[in-house]
């Protein structure tokens, strides 16, 4: 649309696209109803830009949470390889003890 703005014919540049004429007759009626918004599509929209004091935040997170994850998988290896012992309650030392400060507190 812009090339047949800029004076092109309409047969040039339906035959530079590959296009029929009367396609880029329906076109040009709406690029001259509608503007820009005309054809709003899947194409290269604007993104917006990141401000680049938000950049290096996200980095920063990127780069602490990157550390905390080493750190566990780490600790998650470390305990997988060397298994704490398992207390049981009720056990009979755990008992024994508790009969022997018991009788100590008694007498």
């Amino acid at each position: 649309m812009r090339e047949i703005d800029s004076g092109k014919g309409m047969a040039e540049v339906a035959r530079m696209y590959q296009l029929s004429p009367k396609r880029l007759e329906t076109w040009r009626s709406e690029w001259r109803a509608k503007g820009e918004l005309a054809f709003p599509g899947k194409g290269t929209q604007a993104q917006p830009k990141l401000d680049a004091n938000r950049i290096c935040e996200l980095e920063r997170k990127i780069g602490q949470q990157t550390m905390e994850i080493d750190f566990l998988k780490k600790a998650l290896r470390r305990f997988r390889e060397h298994p704490r012992p398992v207390a049981v309650n009720g056990g009979t030392d755990s008992m024994s003890k508790s009969k022997r400060r018991a009788k100590r507190g008694q007498s």
